[in-house]
C-alpha cells in the first residue's frame, strides 16, 4: 500500500510539472496569494469557526520540550539550532537542522538543498566570504530562519549498506522537499517565521531537484486554492539533466513566476553551458528580478559556493532584494498533513558577532517600513 501511495504522489507531481513546463509558464512573478478567512471547526467542536489570524496549533511543540531545549522559544535568538530526524510522508527519516530566527513573524526563511553525494554539512562549513561562518549560521545571524536536511540515501541518512542513490530515490526526493516545507509550515503557524518570505537554494543536482519541486503542482503550497509560497529560487551549478530532471523546460516556466538566480563557473564543464543556455529564458527584459551569474572559474557546486569570492554574499544579497524586505503580512495556514520530528538535540552556535547582530536587528524594521507593498 505504501509503495502505491508513493508512486501515486510522484506520478501526480511529475505529470503536472511536465504539463506546466509545456505551457511555457503563464504565471506572472509574485502572483497574489488569496487569503483564507477561517479555519474549519475542530471535530466535535460546536463553536463558531476561529478567525484564521488567531488560529494556532493545538499540539505541543516538540522543539520547546525542556528535555531537549534549555532555551525559551518565546525569546528565540541566533545562539542555537536544532538537529533532529524529519519524517517524510512515507515515514523515511531525514537528518535535518533548523536554525530559528529572532525576528519571529517578520523572519524570512531559507530552505537549503545540497548536491548529490554531499550533505547539508556543506551549509555548515566556514566560508571566508562570510567571515568564516557557515552559510546557514550566517543567514540566521542576519535574521533568517533556515532549514537544511540530508537528502534520502545521502549524508547521515545512508544505511549500513551504503548503497548508491537510485533514480526512484531522486523521484521521492521531490516529496521530501514538500515534507521539509510542511515542517516550515508548522513553524510558521507557531509564529516563528513568515512563510510568505520563503527562499530556496539548491546546489548541483539539488538545484534541479528544487526547480522540479517548485514546478510541480502542490510544490510549496499549503492548501488547495493557494498559490505557491516560494518567493525566490537560487540554483548553484545546476545540470542540463540532473538526476533525470531537465533544466531548460523548468527555467522557461519558473522564470516567469518569481525572482530567479542562476549561478555557475563559466568554465565548469557540467554547468557552465546549461546556465549560459538558460540566460534567454531567465533574463528577459520584463523580468527585472532575475539574474544569471557566470564566474571566471571552473569550480562546481559546493566548491563554487565555498571558495568563489563573493558567491555567498551574492546569494544573500539576492535573497535580501527578493524576499527579506518584502512586505508580506504574516498569517497562519491550514496544515492538513503535519510531519513528525524525533531525536531532537539542541546545539549552541559558534560565536555570532554581537555588533553585526545588533545592527541587523535595528535595521530590519526601518527597511521593512520603506519597502513597497508586495503585489
Amino acid at each position: 500500500m505504501r509503495d502505491r501511495r508513493e508512486g501515486w504522489a510522484w506520478t501526480a507531481l511529475m505529470a503536472g510539472a511536465v504539463m506546466l513546463a509545456a505551457m511555457g509558464g503563464s504565471l506572472a512573478q509574485n502572483p497574489p496569494a488569496p487569503k483564507a478567512k477561517v479555519v474549519p471547526k475542530h471535530k466535535g467542536h460546536n463553536a463558531a469557526p476561529t478567525p484564521l489570524k488567531k488560529a494556532m496549533p493545538n499540539a505541543a511543540d516538540p522543539l520547546a520540550d525542556p528535555a531537549v531545549n534549555p532555551f525559551e522559544m518565546d525569546t528565540l535568538s541566533s545562539d542555537y539550532h536544532f538537529k533532529f530526524k524529519l519524517h517524510s510522508f512515507d515515514d523515511t527519516t531525514l537528518a535535518a537542522t533548523y536554525y530559528p530566527s529572532r525576528l519571529k513573524t517578520r523572519a524570512p526563511v531559507l530552505l537549503l538543498v545540497h548536491e548529490k553525494g554531499r550533505s547539508s554539512k556543506d551549509f555548515e562549513d566556514p566560508i571566508l566570504d562570510l567571515k568564516n561562518q557557515g552559510l546557514a549560521e550566517h543567514a540566521q545571524a542576519r535574521g533568517y530562519a533556515v532549514l537544511t536536511f540530508d537528502l534520502r540515501g545521502q549524508g547521515l541518512n545512508r544505511g549500513l549498506e551504503h548503497r548508491a542513490v537510485l533514480p526512484q530515490d531522486w523521484r521521492m526526493m521531490i516529496n521530501d522537499l514538500q515534507a521539509a516545507y510542511t515542517f516550515l509550515l508548522d513553524r510558521n503557524n507557531r509564529g516563528q517565521l513568515n512563510l510568505g518570505k520563503l527562499g530556496v537554494l539548491g546546489v548541483g543536482e539539488g538545484a534541479n531537484l528544487a526547480a522540479a519541486w517548485a514546478a510541480a503542482p502542490g510544490g510549496a503550497v499549503s492548501t488547495e486554492g493557494r498559490t505557491s509560497d516560494l518567493g525566490a529560487l537560487v540554483l548553484v551549478s545546476p545540470l542540463a539533466d540532473g538526476a533525470g530532471l531537465a533544466l531548460a523546460p523548468l527555467m522557461n516556466q519558473l522564470a516567469l513566476r518569481f525572482p530567479l538566480l542562476l549561478m555557475a563557473g563559466g568554465g565548469d564543464p557540467s554547468s557552465g553551458d546549461p546556465v549560459r543556455a538558460s540566460r534567454p529564458y531567465v533574463e528577459r527584459p520584463q523580468l527585472r528580478g532575475n539574474l544569471v551569474k557566470l564566474y571566471d572559474s571552473k569550480l562546481h557546486g559546493w566548491k563554487l559556493l565555498r571558495y568563489e569570492p563573493r558567491a555567498a554574499t551574492e546569494i544573500l544579497s539576492f535573497f535580501e532584494r527578493s524576499i527579506k524586505f518584502k512586505v508580506f503580512e504574516w498569517e497562519p495556514r491550514y496544515n492538513l498533513n503535519p510531519v513528525a520530528v524525533t531525536d531532537i538535540t539542541t546545539v549552541r552556535n559558534a560565536k555570532v558577532p554581537a555588533a553585526a547582530a545588533a545592527k541587523e536587528k535595528e535595521a530590519v524594521p526601518a527597511k521593512e517600513k520603506e519597502a513597497p507593498e508586495a503585489k
